[in-house]
């Protein structure tokens, strides 16, 4: 519906109208302020070749939905006043033509309509299931990090400290890749761990030098601590915490890596793993992170 000539905005709508398959009417409204202005003549002003072949002069309607008519009124002393007022609707045209569309075109209407509603609703559908599965991926990867976290600051032995924190990395990869209806053997878990730890870089390269640096403090410590009947646990919860920080913070990496990785259908995309690996780190709130790690560790070690 327009009330004059056509501007840009109302050209490029009809040409999206026309995109969706159903049929148009161009409704002129305020017709009583252009008298002798007819649809043969709107037409011929539709100079846009598209778009006299999305609307014939058929299609072009006539109408007013609150014209203005004089009315005569007597006055006292038998002069006549002439108001301007509103009137009655003139939409007799329009309305016959929506009654003849429907009766044409009612049921593929209806049929169409259903369509676009149905899709509309499995979008929706679809749009609902993936945050309710990315919120059950941040809780697993939550808990994968909190897992190591603990395992890290409990064990007192290097080595044994590199290795069950791949195992729960691996753990982590194969319980994502069931939740994403992905299932993976052992083997492609690993091979993903590989592939994400090489671009990850600095963080698993700090995860591991911390490991190797505060690991043998932490053993000291912890012998100590039983020679001594638990008299020098004190300096030793520190640095378990701070080494099970980095290690918690880079199962979260990894696991929101594998997670954007598993929700994309197990593909990197067309930028590769690079990039999308990267744009994660970019977004990745470590100081929060870690900060949340240490302050949950503290009171479970507490």
């Amino acid at each position: 519906m327009i009330a004059g000539d056509l501007t840009r905005v109302e050209y490029q709508a009809l040409r999206t109208l026309g995109q969706d398959s159903k049929p148009i009417l161009l409704v002129i409204n305020k017709i009583d302020q252009f008298p002798g202005l007819d649809r043969h003549q709107i037409y011929a002003a539709l100079q846009d070749e598209s778009l006299q072949d999305l609307i014939s002069p058929d299609e072009i309607v006539m109408a007013a939905a609150a014209p203005l008519v004089v009315r005569s009124v007597s006055q006292p002393g038998g002069s006549v006043e002439h108001r301007l007022e509103r009137g009655e609707p003139l939409v007799g045209e329009l309305k016959l033509k929506i009654l003849d569309i429907l009766q044409r075109e009612g049921k593929a209407l209806v049929a169409l309509n259903t369509l676009i509603y149905v899709r509309g609703v499995t979008t929706e559908i679809l749009d609902r299931k993936g945050q309710i599965c990315d919120r059950s991926a941040n809780d697993l990867i939550w808990n994968g990090a909190m897992i190591k976290a603990v395992a890290v600051a409990l064990n007192p032995v290097t080595v044994a400290d590199l290795f069950s924190g791949v195992v729960i990395d691996i753990a982590l990869i194969l319980a994502l890749s069931k939740l994403y209806k992905l299932p993976m053997a052992q083997v492609g878990a690993l091979k993903l761990l590989r592939q994400i730890a090489l671009v990850l870089g600095g963080l698993s390269l700090s995860e591991l030098l911390v490991t190797l640096g505060l690991s043998s403090l932490k053993g000291l410590l912890g012998a100590a601590a039983i020679g001594s009947g638990g008299l020098t646990l004190d300096p030793y919860l520190p640095v378990a915490i701070t080494q099970a920080g980095i290690a918690g913070l880079s199962t979260y990496g990894i696991g929101q890596v594998a997670k954007t990785y598993l929700a994309n259908g197990a593909s990197w995309g067309p930028a590769g793993p690079q990039a999308v690996i990267q744009s994660i780190l970019d977004n990745l709130d470590e100081d929060s992170i870690l900060h949340r790690i240490k302050t949950e560790l503290a009171a479970k070690l507490g």
